[in-house]
């Protein structure tokens, strides 16, 4: 019995000591994200999932409305950042400091919800469409998708509503415009107030909602393992997003991005059924391109920006040689590895 007692308290220290010694190897990081929506839900999957753990990471996550997740990496407050593409590329082209090393988001759940009485997009022709600016990202994806339906931007009336979706949404309720372009789920209880939703930016595969990882160039020079942690655990929190509803519902409900499950239930099905996350998570040329002409018009200098040196795509590139996405996703990803590293941005 004696024996028996002492192999007992030796594995009880032997696995005490092997904790410690884990959680003494966890890196200590922080990471920003911009957005309590749909965009930021592999961050939140990869924290509550213990993806980052499982790579070596113990990573305090911090929200913070833009610049602020910007200046959080230049700063060397924060390690990565997951930002959208037009304040991406505006920031890396300003600072030689900042690299984007891939993306795993190019579609967005915006819906343009449109008054009561107006049933098609071509009723929108000389009607006041809200957006926080002309010129802004939804400005643009709201032309983008009025183009669809053969209007272009001449063809309606602008109107600054303010930066977020809720101040757009409160417009429209209120009867200052008659349309406007929502993310879910915000939109979900204009349309069951009986608002319409005339048509959604994620049914066109030509139309880049992009989001990006953002790292300081120091990083992604020197420390590239830590940059490949975190493309590795977001992989893993997306493949755990298409085979878990249930968690991804309950993570969204408890980092803020939808008020109760019912949301966040229909926000997943439509992230979902698009294939909205992206499983090699590639920077794409096209995704590049339109926000580099969407930002021009105000900033012209953009168009002679050289981006090869600020757009590094060999992390997650070197990951598909090696078969770690295939290894994630299973052999059907074998496809789509190759359709994404013909579409992705080399210079």
């Amino acid at each position: 019995m004696r024996c028996n007692w002492i192999a007992v308290w030796l594995a009880l220290i032997y696995f005490h000591i092997a904790a410690q010694a884990s959680a003494q190897e966890l890196r200590k990081v922080a990471a920003m994200y911009g957005a309590r929506s749909g965009a930021s839900w592999p961050l939140w999957m990869a924290k509550e999932g213990g993806y980052y753990r499982k790579y070596g990471l113990d990573v305090e996550m911090v929200f913070g409305v833009h610049p602020a997740p910007i200046a959080a990496i230049l700063s060397g407050y924060a390690v990565m950042t997951s930002t959208g593409s037009d304040p991406g590329v505006l920031a890396v082209a300003q600072s030689n400091s900042l690299v984007l090393t891939g993306s795993f988001l190019n579609k967005g759940t915006f819906a343009l919800v449109a008054a009561k009485n107006l049933t098609s997009m071509q009723q929108l022709a000389g009607k006041k469409i809200g957006v926080g600016r002309v010129g802004d990202p939804p400005y643009h994806f709201t032309v983008s998708l009025l183009e669809k339906f053969g209007l272009s931007a001449k063809d309606v009336q602008w109107v600054s509503t303010g930066v977020d979706a809720a101040t757009r949404a409160a417009a429209l309720q209120s009867g200052q415009i008659d349309a406007a372009l929502v993310t879910a789920p915000s939109y979900f209880r204009l349309e069951a107030a009986g608002f319409r939703v005339l048509g959604m930016v994620s049914d066109y595969e030509d139309i880049y909602v992009s989001t990006y990882y953002m790292f300081r160039r120091d990083s992604v020079s020197a420390e590239r393992k830590l940059v490949e942690a975190f493309i590795k655990a977001h992989a893993e929190a997306i493949k755990r997003f298409y085979d878990d509803k249930p968690f991804a519902v309950h993570t969204m409900i408890h980092y803020g991005g939808a008020r109760d499950q019912r949301d966040a239930g229909k926000a997943y099905e439509i992230f979902a059924k698009s294939r909205s996350f992206e499983a090699v998570p590639y920077v794409l040329k096209d995704s590049v391109k339109a926000a580099v002409e969407r930002q021009s018009q105000a900033q012209p200098q953009l168009r002679q920006f050289d981006f090869s040196k600020v757009i590094d795509n060999s992390i997650v590139d070197r990951l598909t040689k090696e078969g770690f996405f295939e290894e994630v996703f299973g052999p059907s990803i074998r496809d789509l590895q190759q359709k994404r590293r013909a579409q992705a941005f080399w210079g």
